[in-house]
């Protein structure tokens, strides 16, 4: 398999009756299907979608689902929304991220994309530790390839992403020397902000998720230098972008901690950050405040607007 063809974007419309007539929605696949990097040669496996239409799996060809408002702002900004699933499974929501992006959307943003990333499932990609990064990084380098088109300013594109997408959001924002995807420009992977809900943040103990780290290392996953790699608080530096975390006292599937051990490092090297600690909602709550009783992406939007140039004219 070549992996130095350039790659092409597949444009493939899919039906949007169900959305507002203020918004368009589209599918780019991230990679031409020949030539994606790092799968192997023969894959006999399907890609999966949950009864709920929800969570896939066995995802061999990446793709992204773009959300773009109509009453566009000129020179606006974008972002790029990582789902979760602990590295097992992409938890997208119904109708690929439909009531995401919309949120998103009314909040201001041109462009909301949401990432269906490959997994590190070792029967569909080699160095699967590196896979759901490439196709980030490939996701946030179509934004900046598109940034003209979808009148999205370079420099106001952020990344969102929750629980094991949290991880891969912050592995975004730090990650960009020693890994960058195929064909994927490493001044395409800035953005300038980075938006953590819940986020798997620590590889190591005591406070790591108890599946991601195996999931995303498989066999390689008690390798202290991995462990230490992935591990989200050990990368920041002073480029990391400003950062918005959210997080729940009462969640049990990522504890709260990880957010904590990352403002940590965030303070250390001097990087803008606001941290919203919940009473409450558990882990996974999203947009459902009923769950968390409060609204919180109304601290975010407050923040975005007062401490970032994302809503800036």
């Amino acid at each position: 398999m070549n992996l130095s063809l350039t790659p092409i974007l597949v444009f493939l419309f899919f039906n949007v009756h169900a959305f507002s007539q203020d918004y368009t929605a589209e599918i780019i696949k991230l990679w031409k299907s020949d030539s994606i990097p790092l799968n192997k040669e023969n894959i006999t496996l399907n890609e999966t979608l949950d009864d709920v239409g929800i969570r896939y799996t066995q995802i061999s060809e990446p793709a992204i689902y773009v959300y773009r408002n109509k009453n566009i702002k000129e020179n606006g900004a974008a972002l790029l929304f990582c789902p979760g699933g602990g590295y097992a499974k992409v938890t997208i929501g119904k109708n690929n991220g439909e009531s995401k992006a919309k949120h998103f959307l009314k909040m201001g943003f041109n462009v909301v994309v949401v990432l269906k990333y490959r997994l590190p499932d070792n029967r569909i990609v080699n160095s699967q530790e590196k896979v759901p990064l490439y196709d980030a990084q490939k996701a946030l380098s179509i934004i900046h390839q598109k940034a003209s088109n979808w009148s999205v300013n370079k420099n106001k594109i952020a990344v969102i992403g929750s629980s094991a997408g949290g991880h891969l959001a912050a592995s975004l924002a730090n990650i960009n020397d020693d890994i960058v995807a195929s064909n994927v420009k490493q001044e395409e992977l800035k953005h300038a902000v980075s938006i953590l809900m819940y986020p798997v943040v620590s590889f190591n103990l005591p406070h790591r998720h108890k599946g991601s780290f195996k999931r995303l290392l498989g066999n390689k996953y008690e390798d202290q230098t991995l462990l230490d790699y992935y591990s989200m608080e050990n990368q920041v530096t002073e480029t990391t972008p400003p950062t918005f975390i959210v997080h729940a006292e009462d969640d049990t599937g990522v504890v709260y901690q990880n957010s904590l051990m990352y403002c940590e490092s965030l303070k250390k090297y001097g990087v803008k950050y606001k941290y919203m600690q919940l009473e409450k909602g558990g882990h996974g709550f999203g947009l459902n405040f009923k769950k968390t009783g409060v609204d919180w992406t109304v601290a975010l939007e407050h923040w975005l607007h007062s401490e970032t140039n994302l809503f800036s004219k």
